[in-house]
């Protein structure tokens, strides 16, 4: 059965329902890739979390990432629970302010924000979990893991970028024309 909303706020609330049911069907997706497996893998959560906040708001973003990043602890076994929920949030609050100030909101864009905040997120797991222990091989661990799974994560932002620009293409609301351009019309 197809809900047909009558009214403009009726049709803003049907797409963002949809518009966010796509969204958790994508993140549920992505935290089944990312238990596959033994091998190095891209982190799927940084791109679709960055594609996800370059629409949305501030707070929307903060509890996006939250979520995303316990799904991440949970995925990799991380011992400090938490540590990666407190950098994706600072990573998808950081990109909307980015994406809203700075940045057009393109291919190109988000994959060099994505190389950026994968680095920093690789560079941080590398120095909490190995390199402040003092681990034997920990050199290994970021020139043989962290590395490619940075060039994994790269290498699938723009195809995650389109899946969701589609997504915000469809489900997003049209802004409302103001008197000068209805006027052209």
């Amino acid at each position: 059965m197809l809900i047909n909303p009558k009214n403009r706020f009726e049709k803003i609330r049907y797409y963002a329902i949809i518009r966010w049911a796509i969204y958790i069907f994508l993140i549920f997706v992505s935290s089944v890739l990312i238990n596959v497996g033994q091998s190095v893998k891209p982190i799927y959560f940084i791109p679709l979390c960055l594609c996800i906040c370059m629409n949305e708001g501030e707070y929307t973003s903060a509890v996006l990432g939250g979520i995303c990043g316990l799904i991440i602890d949970e995925a990799s076994g991380h011992t400090f629970f938490g540590f990666s929920s407190i950098i994706m949030i600072a990573f998808c609050v950081g990109s909307v302010l980015i994406f809203r100030h700075l940045l057009f909101k393109n291919i190109f864009n988000i994959v060099i924000l994505t190389g950026v905040c994968t680095f920093i997120y690789q560079l941080l797991i590398y120095f909490f979990y190995y390199a402040m222990w003092d681990y034997e091989g920990a050199g290994y661990v970021f020139s043989d893991i962290s590395i490619p799974c940075i060039f994994y994560t790269v290498l699938i932002s723009p195809i995650i970028y389109l899946i969701v620009k589609q997504i915000s293409k469809r489900f997003y609301p049209k802004k409302a024309k103001t008197i000068e351009e209805a006027m052209k019309v």
